[in-house]
This record gives C-alpha cells, sequence and structure tokens, in this order.
C-alpha cells in the first residue's frame, strides 16, 4: 500500500465514494520516516496536533493527503491567512435561499465524523486564534456559542494535522512573508515532524515515474542542479563535484527548487522538445523558475550551475 515491504497494521476505511477522501497519486514516493511517523499519530495522538514542518513544496501536505488517500480517510482542509478567526473553522450563521442557515466549519464537521481537520500553512494564524485549538488537543468538547452553547465532543478518529514552514518560531529566513511566532503553550501540544526534499535517489525516481520519457541522465541532472541550488539557498557548500571549486561564496539565493518545480521543469521539457526548440532544458527551467527571479545575478548563477551540469545540452547553439 505504501511502496515498503514491512509488516505494518494500520486502521482505515472502507472504500466509499466520499469525494473527501483525497485521490490516490500512483507515483507519490513516501519518505519512510515521514510515514513511520504520520502512522503512528493516526494510530494514537495521545491529545497531540501534529505538525508537519518544512520548507515550501517539500511534500507536507501530500503525505497526509495520500496516507489518507490510502486508508479512505476523508480530510476536511483549509489554507490559513492571518485573517481567519477560530470562528472560521467552528461555523457560521450564513443566508441560503432566503433563509438563515448554520453551516459547519471543518474543525466541527472533523470532529463530529471522527476524521482528519488539515490546516495548511498554520504559522500565518494569528497566535491568539491559533491558541484556541488548545482545549480541543487537550480533549475538551468544542462549545459552539451560536447555538446556543452546544457542545460537540470528537469522534474517536479525529486528528488535528498542521502544517508550516516554520516550527511555530517565526521565520528566521526572510523567505517565508507573514509567519508568526506562535504561543509556546500551543506549540506545547504539538508532534512536530520535519520534512525535508526527497534524497536524490527518491527524487530521482519521483520524477521518472512523472515523465518516464525523459532520459535518466537528464532526471539524474535535474535533480543535481536543484540540490545544487538548495544548498546555496540554504547558505551551504554543494556537495557537487560540478561545481563545487567555482562557487562564488558570495553568491545568495532568494529562490530555491521544491520537488513541485523540479517536476515541473522535468515535465515542460519533453513537451518542449522539438526542432523548434534546441534548448528545451534551458527554456523549460526559465519558464519553471528563473522567471520568477528578479534578480539577473541569481538567475546567471542558477544557470552556470544547469549548465556546468548538463555541458552543451543545456545551451546548444541554434543552427538552423
Amino acid at each position: 500500500m505504501f511502496g515498503f515491504n514491512a509488516p505494518i497494521e494500520v486502521n482505515g476505511y472502507e472504500p466509499t465514494n466520499n469525494p473527501l477522501v483525497p485521490a490516490i497519486n500512483p507515483n507519490y514516493v513516501f519518505n519512510k520516516e515521514v510515514l513511520r511517523d504520520v502512522l503512528d499519530f493516526m494510530d494514537e495522538s495521545f491529545g497531540d496536533g501534529l505538525m508537519l514542518s518544512g520548507d515550501t513544496g517539500c511534500g507536507k501536505t501530500s503525505v497526509i493527503e495520500q496516507i489518507a488517500g490510502r486508508l479512505n480517510i476523508p480530510v476536511y482542509s483549509h489554507t490559513c491567512g492571518e485573517n481567519d478567526r477560530f470562528e472560521t473553522f467552528v461555523g457560521r450563521w450564513d443566508l441560503v435561499n432566503g433563509n438563515t442557515v448554520w453551516i459547519d466549519g471543518i474543525l466541527t464537521k472533523a470532529m463530529k465524523e471522527g476524521v482528519i481537520c488539515l490546516l495548511n500553512e498554520s504559522d500565518l494564524l494569528l497566535p491568539p486564534e491559533f491558541s484556541q485549538f488548545n482545549g480541543i488537543l487537550e480533549g475538551a468538547p468544542l462549545i459552539i456559542e451560536q447555538l446556543g452553547g452546544q457542545v460537540i465532543y470528537p469522534e474517536k478518529g479525529f486528528r488535528l494535522v498542521c502544517t508550516a514552514n516554520s516550527c511555530g518560531s517565526g521565520d528566521h529566513t526572510g523567505f517565508y512573508q507573514g509567519v508568526n511566532t506562535q504561543n509556546m503553550a500551543t506549540m506545547d501540544r504539538f508532534l512536530v515532524v520535519l520534512c525535508n526534499y526527497p534524497p536524490m535517489e527518491i527524487e530521482t525516481d519521483i520524477v521518472s515515474k512523472y515523465v518516464p520519457s525523459l532520459p535518466s541522465d537528464i532526471v539524474k541532472n535535474m535533480v543535481r542542479v536543484a540540490n545544487i541550488v538548495r544548498s546555496v539557498y540554504a547558505n551551504k557548500e554543494p556537495e557537487d563535484d560540478a561545481v563545487k571549486a567555482d562557487i562564488n561564496s558570495d553568491i545568495s539565493l532568494s529562490i530555491t527548487f521544491s520537488t513541485r518545480t523540479l517536476i515541473r521543469w522535468a515535465t515542460r521539457t519533453v513537451r518542449m522538445h522539438s526542432p523548434l526548440n534546441p534548448a528545451p532544458v534551458k527554456y523549460a527551467l526559465e519558464r519553471s523558475l528563473l522567471n520568477r527571479c528578479a534578480d539577473k545575478s541569481q538567475v546567471e548563477a542558477i544557470e552556470a550551475f544547469a549548465e556546468a551540469v548538463f555541458g552543451d545540452i543545456y545551451n546548444p547553439q541554434n543552427t538552423n
């Protein structure tokens, strides 16, 4: 079910047509350690919430969705913002066909049904609002004041899962605008799992599954370039011999490669390969990553990394 030959037993539901059960991506490759931690939390939360923390596009949301899809567990999800209030997740009165009716929020629905409530980008919430989940995590019922104090007890199987680019301590990189430092008492109620980009061999396998027609050496070189960019972005020296000796210590990057961007690069390269486009790798890289960078020196640096890895394939001369 998860791609590993391991004798484990997990609980799930019988298959249904519930539209809230995420679709299974057959190309998805699980990180064994993250899978282990999430399955353990799903089995028993011990009164904790789960927070998956890591850089953009490293698979925080997708791992929850792909586990839930395979176990047939519905997921109520919401991408958070600073304008969200706790009441956003509880519910609201709304006008429907001329009548004022109460509509449950995703927290209320997930508690009633005993399924997953997924808050993406949870560190964008204001601390006073996020802290109102504390009682729920401690096992207290949800009391809906708008309905005259209606009391909602969580059904077995209810899980609160959050994703974030930080660990609740704020953004120390300057790349994630709007991230808030969360209340320590709130963060003390979360099991935190750190998510990273996949190892090179696994990421190569992931990209190859999406674009099987792309030659394996091209895919490997794309992953190499992505890891060089990530290293420089994180102010680390790349381990790749193609650029290690030539890296300028003054180079800094404000953009990086997510696995999502890497797949986009590979996909567009295949689609743009034609006699009219003699440099599809370069063309696709520009549209997948470089065109969203306003700093010309950073663009030139990333292109230099790609040319060092790919050689003439990256920027062949157009003789037509």
